[in-house]
């Protein structure tokens, strides 16, 4: 349902767009060619897209609207003109290319308002600048910049909140992630606009080689961070492929996990190490095919010991470590206050892990282990997460609200 009300709301803002790009267009001072210009290179930079550090991608078009604004100065009838007839023909363009159901959706939205909010700003910025030709470009710029950017992060984080298994917060701080990426496309394409005038066609090798490096860095990034996240699921698979834990207990605990923090509004890079934590949470286990240690005894403090030292070897993944030492800690012992350093990552792991054991292990039904969980509350297992974890299995229709 929600979703459906997005795609109408969606396919509303197209025809608004469309019809004030074409109108734009038609009172516009400046030649076919140029606006067609402006609008075909605009498409074919949304058409591409740069691997952002939310994991999601982020289109190059907003670098060209950058150009655009520096260049047009001000002509915010001849800019809207470019950027309304570009996300028009951008919609068909996708349309014909990938799922029409993602055009059609929060995207679409959230650069439809961000762009309007572009053009308004930096004309109205460039307006009120006092001082004086270049600089003024240059502030107006960067408000314009920041305006877009806090006008999709929101817009994004309010469609989100359909998504009820996801908190406000998380949504936000997602949204807010790629920053590092709208500032490069920004640099680029302002610098294009301001060294275009100067030195013609030249500006596209003097913005486009600083910008390649920006490309290939995150792109590299992202395939590292793939990469890292192969390699521990992966490893997380050793214990079971072992016979020492439960075939597929580490991915459901990390789907558990994630899903948690998501709806307690975790921050994204803690959801992600919270992800890899609960992937290798049993990883110390392998040292259990060391007849000493069997002889000897060992505790599942000692397994989540082990467990921490084993991870901690990457430097990348020593926070990782943390949460998987302490994972079996109580929420707080008998006649002791909560211990105020015990990590949230800790506790949702031990709630999750512990959800997953009474299912599949125990075969009892879900509001029979939610039940277990709840006894528990007093010491062993945080109220808070057993609460985010029911609402989670009533999202997920597992159990009944």
């Amino acid at each position: 349902m929600a979703e459906t009300r997005i795609h109408k709301v969606s396919l509303v803002t197209w025809v608004l767009v469309m019809s004030t790009g074409l109108s734009l267009f038609l009172v516009s001072e400046r030649s076919l060619w140029v606006i067609a210009t402006g609008v075909a290179v605009f498409v074919g930079a949304e058409m591409v897209t740069l691997p952002a550090p939310s994991g999601q991608r982020i289109q190059l078009g907003v670098g060209v609207a950058a150009a655009v604004l520096v260049i047009f100065n001000g002509d915010w009838v001849s800019t809207g003109a470019v950027l309304g007839l570009g996300m028009a023909a951008t919609w068909f363009a996708m349309a014909m290319s990938v799922d029409p159901r993602s055009v059609v959706g929060t995207r679409f939205l959230a650069q439809s308002v961000a762009f309007s909010a572009l053009v308004g700003a930096y004309t109205g910025v460039l307006h009120l600048s006092t001082f004086g030709g270049d600089t003024d470009r240059l502030v107006a710029l960067i408000s314009a910049g920041l305006v877009w950017y806090l006008a999709r992060a929101i817009t994004k984080a309010l469609i989100g909140l359909d998504r009820q298994d996801l908190s406000m917060r998380y949504l936000w701080l997602l949204s807010l992630e790629d920053w590092s990426v709208v500032v490069g496309l920004f640099a680029t394409g302002g610098l294009f606009g301001f060294a275009q005038p100067v030195i013609s066609w030249w500006a596209i090798p003097v913005a486009g080689l600083p910008y390649a490096f920006f490309h290939l860095a995150f792109v590299r990034f992202s395939g590292t961070r793939k990469t890292y996240g192969q390699t521990i699921r992966a490893l997380s698979r050793i214990p079971e492929v072992g016979g020492l834990a439960p075939d597929g207990h580490s991915v459901r605990t990390a789907d558990l996990s994630v899903a948690v923090a998501q709806e307690m509004g975790m921050h994204p890079d803690d959801v992600n190490r919270l992800e890899y934590a609960a992937l290798m949470h049993d990883i110390g286990k392998v040292t259990l095919n060391e007849p000493a240690i069997l002889k000897a005894g060992y505790t599942d403090d000692d397994l989540a010991r082990w467990g921490s030292q084993i991870i901690g070897e990457s430097p990348y993944l020593r926070p990782v470590a943390t949460i998987v030492e302490r994972q079996h800690e109580p929420y707080r012992r008998p006649g002791a206050d909560t211990d105020p350093d015990l990590p949230l990552a800790s506790k949702i792991i031990k709630v999750a892990s512990a959800y997953d054991q009474a299912v599949v292990d125990f075969r009892l039904g879900p509001l029979e282990a939610l039940e277990r969980l709840h006894q528990g509350a007093v010491y062993e297992f945080d109220p808070a997460v057993t609460a985010s974890l029911r609402r989670v299995l009533v999202h997920r229709s597992i159990v009944a609200a």
